[in-house]
């Protein structure tokens, strides 16, 4: 029990003493990182972001992803319920209709994604 604490308390020491210089370090990196952000968003042409359209883009895009995760979670298992099914017909068609559903719906959510990436280019180029 003495060496657990002895060896609790080295390590302790060993965290604290090496994380500060890199605490330190952090402040200026950030510094640099977000100094460096202006020239990556002119090289890559995007526009800025206080503008109300490229927020509006950047939420609906994000919302689409979110669903398109869910589609594809809900496809893998209903995948995984067909694995499980031990021969039950019932199951397995129920199965079978899951995965097709969650692949129209991702399908749909691929395009959904597409037409508004495209939409808001030209709505966004045009600002």
């Amino acid at each position: 029990m003495k060496y657990k604490k002895l060896i609790f308390g080295v390590l302790v020491l060993f965290l604290v003493v090496g994380l500060v210089p890199q605490v330190a370090e952090t402040a200026g990196l950030k510094d640099a990182i977000i100094g460096n952000l202006g020239g990556v968003r002119t090289a890559a042409q995007l526009p800025e972001q206080n503008s109300p359209t490229a927020v509006v883009a950047i939420i609906i895009q994000g919302l689409l992803g979110i669903v398109a995760v869910v589609f594809f979670v809900l496809t893998i298992i209903a995948g995984i319920k067909w694995m499980m099914a031990g021969g039950n017909e019932e199951t397995v068609a129920k199965s079978k209709q899951q995965i097709l559903n969650g692949a129209l719906g991702l399908i749909v959510v691929i395009f959904s994604y597409a037409i508004t990436s495209i939409v808001f280019n030209i709505i966004l180029n045009r600002e």
